[in-house]
């Protein structure tokens, strides 16, 4: 609906009584903050107050809150009338709640209540009753622009029969699409006002177990991931500190693309990284002076350039798979294993007492049941000490009770010689036990070939054959020997290290947010489930989109069943995807379907339609340039901001930057080893683009892309990243055989000449 919406006049006399409110909360903070004070306890609620007034004057004056929700109780039958913003304000004199969180109980009405039996959890109650109306708000400058009135789920069935029929028919409210017709600049922006009922779902969902969610490309999986965060410290600030919750992002570009969206809603310590940045610090101090970690841009340059042997990518992608794999996990803990039965000799612990010449003994299989077993889940060192206090403890009650036998009473001189004793003996037992540590048995299971192949080509690895196994310990001993190792090794060295030392308690998080996970290994998502407090994770992904095979996740399967097993996670789809048009969603998922996936990964676009793709060809040398100048030009003119240009490797990039930036004013070239996300006209390579979305994608060489897993994933990738256009440019001599595939009603095509 528009502002002829008949309770517009209500409506936006309401609005303009909030900021009357909120402009004299803004009056009453500024003179709050001005006070100098040396007293603690008040510079902390000055600074709370600050943060507050900073807020209500970016944001909440001008757009206090974007829904409302009427909520009739069963007991009561009293009317709650609600509105919600991205921030609770409440007026300081009287303390009524004139705005409500999103993050409250009763707005996850507004996201998920049905017009009947409508409930809201509230603690441990459930508030029961009847949503009688959603309403959302678009406003400008303090004046309300739109009010649309959300449909219920009744009224969706008595119109089309069940509601997920409707959604499959793509159905999308009016407020929803204005807010996704939008052009996007550089940053990711919040949703609090269009979540959607299955992504509240997740929101929502329980702190202390693991939520593992597949998400098509534009499901807004990240987006969520975010604002999960956002709602578990609002609700659980009594156990859950913000600085101690950790974002894991696939890249450092990918950071600055967030960077915006958590400070909106209210989060402003939040760790952020890339997993290897975070674990780098903590291996580094494991490594001999001199060693270093390679280039974490190797494999990219590897897998994705051209000038390499399928021999060389065939060794590294063997070794890299096994060093992120649940089967090295394991050769981890069997190397402990093996340890702990075949270089401790155990023998049987004794000495005599000389005033009765008594012989106190250990056994050695009773030492051996004890470390090798009974304290077999602690860490090595750990286990150590845990069995010298149990065997001490032994050796004691056999001496006090030999003590009772012949009534002798030893005097404090004589227990403190007994003491000395026995600690002089334990340290002479356990010190020939093996001194381990992380780096040096880690170096010692990759190279020593026999022991790997003992430890790695058990049972149940079928795939770890001789030569895979010779490939990787040869091709890790000549890293090894250059003092150096690989990214991948830093996660099972981390995890080497929990099993013979343990990780540091103040280094765990109470929760960890991991977005693109499926390009993470398994064992790096062991790591991190290692050092997240109670299972507290949220992980997201899409396995259509997982481009880096040579290290991620195959499947979800690999992560519920091998690692998130006790407590078991859980798994959620988001199949909806709100980003790119039905137009351009069609042609993507034609391109998907030339691998086999299971049916969860294909995208449903909701209904939101624009201009067909453009496939079109260049009989000429190098690229069009003067035509892409004008092309870039022409979506400047109709108000795109973000346009970016793919080529799908980073020299082929760099090549196109070179002839089209004297064409284009602006344009920037986008690599690995960037940080900064710039927006605006970039030029960057198709492995980079993840995660990220533009107004206009360009694929500058379709042609390259082959029928081969790897190359249908990354091309699905970059085809789904824009929101309103999308061009495919190719040889007129060649045509990507995934291309082909797409049957032509679905797009227009052209032809260009030199």
């Amino acid at each position: 609906m528009t502002i002829r919406h008949p309770d517009y006049d209500y409506e936006q006399k309401r609005l303009d009584e909030t900021r009357m409110i909120i402009q004299k909360e803004i009056d009453a903070l500024r003179r709050d903050v001005k006070e100098v004070t040396d007293d603690y306890v008040k510079q902390v609620v000055n600074y709370k107050k600050t943060k507050e007034l900073r807020y209500l004057e970016d944001q909440g004056l001008e757009k206090p809150y974007f829904g409302r929700v009427d909520f009739l109780k069963d007991e009561t039958y009293e009317m709650d009338r609600v509105y919600i913003g991205k921030r609770g304000i409440v007026r300081q004199d009287t303390f009524d709640s004139i705005v409500v969180d999103w993050r409250a109980p009763i707005a996850s009405l507004y996201y998920s209540g049905e017009s009947k039996d409508a409930y809201f959890r509230n603690g441990r109650d459930i508030v029961r009753g009847e949503v009688r109306l959603k309403r959302n708000f678009s406003m400008q400058n303090g004046k309300i622009t739109g009010i649309y009135d959300g449909a219920l789920k009744e009224s969706i069935q008595r119109e089309v029969g069940h509601p997920d029929e409707f959604l499959e028919e793509g159905y999308i409210d009016e407020f929803l699409a204005a807010n996704l017709n939008e052009t996007n600049d550089s940053r990711l922006k919040d949703i609090v006002a269009t979540i959607q009922s299955e992504q509240n779902d997740i929101i929502r969902a329980d702190k202390d177990r693991p939520v593992v969610v597949q998400g098509v490309a534009g499901s807004g999986k990240t987006t969520i991931a975010l604002h999960r965060l956002s709602y578990l410290i609002y609700n659980d600030q009594d156990t859950m500190l913000s600085k101690k919750f950790m974002v894991f992002a696939p890249n450092r570009l990918f950071l600055t693309y967030i960077s915006d969206v958590l400070p909106e809603l209210g989060v402003e310590d939040v760790q952020q990284s890339t997993f290897l940045d975070w674990a780098a610090k903590l291996v580094k101090a494991l490594l001999p002076k001199g060693w270093r970690i390679m280039d974490p841009h190797k494999p990219l340059h590897l897998f994705f350039e051209d000038g390499h042997s399928e021999r060389e990518r065939q060794i590294a992608l063997r070794r890299l798979r096994f060093k992120g794999s649940l089967a090295f996990r394991e050769a981890l803990h069997q190397y402990l294993l093996h340890v702990a039965e075949t270089r401790i000799a155990y023998k049987k612990l004794s000495f005599v007492y000389k005033r009765t010449n008594h012989v106190f003994a250990i056994p050695g299989e009773e030492i051996r049941e004890l470390f090798a077993r009974t304290y077999a889940h602690l860490p090595y060192r750990r286990r150590l000490e845990a069995v010298r206090k149990h065997v001490k403890q032994e050796v004691n009650k056999q001496l006090f009770s030999h003590l009772r036998d012949q009534k002798i009473d030893l005097d404090k001189q004589g227990l403190a010689r007994f003491e000395k004793m026995i600690d002089q003996l334990l340290d002479s037992y356990f010190g020939i036990f093996p001194e381990l540590t992380a780096f040096e048995a880690y170096q010692e299971l990759l190279t020593d070939l026999s022991l790997l192949m003992q430890l790695a080509g058990g049972a149940g690895h079928e795939e770890m054959t001789a030569e895979v196994i010779q490939d990787i310990s040869s091709s890790s001993a000549e890293i090894f020997a250059a003092e150096r190792i690989e990214p991948e090794d830093v996660a099972p060295l981390l995890y080497l290290r929990h099993l013979i030392e343990g990780l540091e308690q103040e280094d765990y998080f109470d929760h960890s947010v991991v977005d693109e996970a499926q390009d993470l290994s398994a064992m790096e998502l062991a790591v991190i489930r290692l050092v997240t407090k109670r299972d507290s994770l949220t992980v997201v992904g899409d396995i259509a989109q997982g481009i880096h095979a040579y290290r991620g996740l195959q499947s979800w399967e690999e992560l519920l069943d091998g690692v998130f097993v006790q407590p078991k996670g859980v798994y959620y789809t988001l199949s909806q995807s709100y980003r790119s048009t039905i137009e351009i969603m069609r042609c993507a998922n034609e391109v998907l379907r030339k691998i086999r996936l299971p049916e969860t990964v294909m995208a449903k676009p909701v209904l939101r339609h624009g201009e067909v793709p453009e496939r079109i060809s260049w009989d000429g040398n190098g690229l069009p340039v003067e035509y892409l100048a004008q092309r870039v030009e022409a979506y400047r003119s109709e108000g795109f901001q973000s346009i970016a240009l793919v080529a799908k490797n980073g020299e082929a990039s760099k090549k196109a930057y070179k002839a089209l930036r004297s064409h284009i004013e602006g344009i920037q070239l986008l690599g690995v080893k960037d940080a900064q996300f710039p927006g605006g006209i970039v030029v960057m390579p198709a492995y980079l683009t993840k995660g990220l979305q533009f107004d206009v994608v360009i694929v500058l060489d379709s042609e390259e892309y082959e029928e081969t897993e790897w190359d249908t994933k990354l091309l699905y990738v970059v085809m789904t990243r824009p929101v309103h256009r999308l061009v495919l440019l190719h040889r007129a001599s060649r045509m990507s055989p995934l291309i082909a595939a797409i049957p032509p009603a679905l797009y227009k095509q052209s032809e260009l000449s030199k």
